[in-house]
């Protein structure tokens, strides 16, 4: 009878440590080529329901509130009870620096990349709303977005996005995001202002 016990020990044993050890090392990070496409997906959800040209301010933001990137962390780590550290981690590296959005994005709409500068000259003037829409007729404001933070299995995702319609007419939030199905689906939300 301790000989069958023990035989069955000795099996369960190197089970156990296969399920512990599968749960305790983490997936390796995904390639580029997948991050960048997965990053497209979760834009378009953002852009894909809107008629006309999307405007997309082409350098990245992460808000316009003043945090520093401590701050950011224990506000979205607060405010999305499930986000997992590796989703937060890789939004606040890939955020760390605003950097320029690509031309050749796959949004699934028509979409023109506005620069800041020209974004700027713009909003200096104090019709700028009505200047905007007249240069991009149909265009319904701008859009600013943050990278993507993703876990490494890429079925989660935090995201930073503003829409600004015109003067006093705005907001940004961050998002967390979940991916079912083959399907961006927004989980929770945490806005950051709004005028």
């Amino acid at each position: 009878m301790s000989i069958k016990f023990s035989n069955k020990i000795l099996i369960f044993i190197p089970v156990l440590l296969a399920i512990a050890c599968s749960t305790l090392v983490p997936k390796p990070t995904p390639p580029a080529a997948d991050i960048e496409k997965e990053e497209q997906a979760v834009y378009s959800f953002f852009v894909g329901a809107d008629k006309g040209t999307v405007l997309i301010l082409q350098e990245t933001s992460t808000s316009i509130l003043e945090q520093s990137p401590q701050e950011l962390r224990q506000s979205l780590k607060s405010g999305f009870k499930n986000i997992s550290r590796e989703t937060l981690d890789s939004y606040l590296a890939r955020n760390a620096q605003p950097s320029q959005l690509s031309q050749g994005m796959n949004l699934g709409v028509d979409y023109t990349l506005l620069s800041t500068d020209e974004l700027a000259k713009i909003s200096s003037q104090p019709n700028w709303g009505q200047l905007l829409a007249e240069k991009y007729p149909n265009s319904h404001g701008y859009n600013i977005f943050s990278h993507v933070g993703f876990n490494n299995s890429l079925d989660q995702a935090v995201i930073y996005v503003s829409k600004v319609a015109g003067p006093m007419m705005g907001s940004g939030s961050y998002y967390l995001m979940e991916k079912k199905d083959g399907e961006w689906l927004l989980m929770d939300q945490i806005n950051a202002w709004i005028s």
